[in-house]
């Protein structure tokens, strides 16, 4: 495992993550499903800090997985971010709309960021 490509990973979800929930795409919708301002985000820079920690995380094991499975390449890179996505946080991710009757729209937007991430991500790694 690179641990320049795992940084890079990380930077690039945090980019996706920043343009996915912005006002030019689904940030004002995300915002109003969730009932979250940014006006109310006191703690932003904590919040930064944990995500990229959380983007290391998940760039490093994404980069584990594929090293496990002799990845070599972005298209099967690019797979096996789908099949994380589809066997872990479309199952996990769930919950809230059963259980607590939150929004298809707020879970299609949440899980599509991760989807979109995760591939490319994926492809990343695996290049």
């Amino acid at each position: 495992m690179d641990a320049f490509v795992i940084i890079i990973a990380a930077i690039v979800n945090m980019v996706i993550g920043f343009l996915w929930y912005s006002k030019w795409l689904f940030g004002p919708i995300w915002g109003k499903l969730s009932h979250h301002s940014y006006s109310q985000s006191k703690h932003m820079g904590r919040a930064i800090g944990i995500s990229l920690l959380n983007s290391l995380l998940i760039a490093y094991f994404l980069a584990f997985f594929e090293t496990y499975l002799g990845v070599t390449n972005v298209t099967d890179g690019m797979f096996v971010g789908f099949l994380i996505w589809l066997g872990f946080v479309i199952t996990t991710q769930i919950s809230p709309v059963l259980w607590r009757k939150e929004p298809i729209r707020l879970f299609a937007i949440d899980t599509g960021y991760k989807l979109f991430s995760l591939v490319v991500l994926g492809g990343l790694i695996g290049a």
